[in-house]
């Protein structure tokens, strides 16, 4: 299996990735999440990708796994970092799916919204998305309260975002999840008016901990590699 691991500086932090399979055919970047995510959460996913002919990216948000840790992060400073990796993918060629887990929902519409045309597909699993104020603040008390008012991602601006997205928006829901508001993805498939297509996906009997439930659970990791190759798959 062919690794091409990966460093970049991206201001005051070093940026830890790998690009697996043919790194001059990456077709997919992958976004892990907040908490203890990291990228090689999405390992065994990626390998399935891989044995099917799809090669991928993934690294490590400042903070995560073997990426430094000199400075709070942000949504805005890992927006920062994964267009970083998005430009440097596509020194070789165009990427043609993002998919954004939890936290990394917002970063994922926000990233096809700075560069239009650059991404095809967006999958969003269990997507996250937040108030426009909680942008900037550093990941600490002040952000954990505007993220937690009530309703407040109502207002995300990245609801006005994905107005402009022009390519596929998939959108996965676990019915279990006690973390993100059912109601979230509803908002953005109907905000979604220029998609060239738009699905929304109930996984029952899963919760947020999608990533760890995608690493070992066989039958889910082969229906979401199928969803992120945009073949058909059955409806649950």
């Amino acid at each position: 299996m062919s690794e091409t691991p990966f460093s970049l500086v991206v201001g005051e932090e070093t940026l830890i990735g790998d690009l697996l399979g043919d790194s001059a055919t990456v077709q997919v970047l992958l976004l892990h999440g907040a908490g203890s995510g990291n990228r090689l959460r999405q390992r065994r996913l990626r390998e399935l990708l891989l044995q099917q002919g799809v090669s991928s990216a993934a690294f490590d948000f400042s903070g995560h796994g073997e990426s430094s840790a000199n400075a709070p992060g942000s949504l805005e400073k890992r927006l920062l970092q994964a267009s970083a990796v998005l430009h440097h993918i596509n020194h070789q060629q165009q990427l043609h799916t993002v998919v954004g887990t939890s936290m990394s929902g917002e970063i994922a519409i926000r990233l096809a919204y700075a560069h239009p045309g650059q991404i095809q597909h967006l999958v969003l699993m269990v997507g996250a998305i937040y108030a426009g104020d909680a942008f900037s603040l550093p990941f600490g008390p002040d952000f954990s309260a505007a993220i937690r008012r009530p309703q407040s991602w109502r207002s995300a601006e990245t609801l006005e975002m994905i107005a402009h997205f022009r390519g596929a928006l998939t959108l996965i829901r676990a019915l279990e999840d006690s973390v993100i508001p059912f109601e979230i993805a509803d908002l953005l498939a109907q905000a979604a008016g220029r998609a060239s297509s738009v699905r929304v996906m109930d996984l029952p009997g899963v919760d947020h901990r999608i990533s760890e439930r995608i690493a070992n659970d066989d039958a889910l990791r082969a229906h979401i590699a199928d969803v992120i190759m945009q073949r058909e798959v059955r409806a649950d």
